[in-house]
């Protein structure tokens, strides 16, 4: 069994899922686009939400 990797969040004061992207953590949390997000670098997967060229994934690693 996996469980996905979980930190609280400061900002929300909630215990926020990091295998999902920041942006899908922000609309779930209802943070505004102005609020920099303390936990930013430790989500994990890609926003299919929006459109990324192949260059931008591969540089990701994927």
């Amino acid at each position: 069994m996996f469980d996905s990797p979980i930190e609280p969040c400061p900002v929300c004061g909630e215990m926020v899922v990091l295998d999902q992207t920041q942006s899908e953590c922000a609309r779930e949390h209802h943070c505004s686009s102005e609020t920099l997000c303390p936990l930013r670098m430790c989500f994990t997967g890609i926003d299919f939400h929006i459109a990324q060229s192949k260059e931008a994934l591969l540089k990701q690693g994927y």
